[in-house]
């Protein structure tokens, strides 16, 4: 099964990144591009209630709220791009540039 988790964000709470980072190292998911903002995939009740319950947790404190969907495998899906996209460190370059 996939299930999807659309978050809410409120102002007066903790920053938006803050918490995608929050949600990375504590429940092991990430922010993805596209309709959902987290999606995860399980197979047995214990697994969607241990991730969920991670989730839940990682929330807790942000002011932030969420609402879960959860779909039967299908021929659709596409697996999610995460966001933020990690970023490669390395020195930048222009064609038109070079150091001298």
């Amino acid at each position: 099964m996939h299930t999807y988790v659309d978050l809410y964000f409120s102002p007066n709470g903790e920053n938006p990144l803050a918490i995608a980072d929050r949600l990375r190292r504590q429940a092991g998911v990430s922010l993805i591009v596209g309709p959902h903002d987290i999606a995860f995939d399980w197979q047995t009740v214990e697994e969607f209630r241990t991730k969920l319950s991670a989730i839940h947790d990682a929330l807790q404190g942000s002011d932030a709220s969420y609402r879960v969907e959860s779909v039967e495998e299908s021929p659709e899906f596409i697996e999610p791009t995460t966001w933020p996209p990690t970023i490669v460190r390395s020195q930048p370059s222009h064609p038109g540039y070079s150091p001298a």
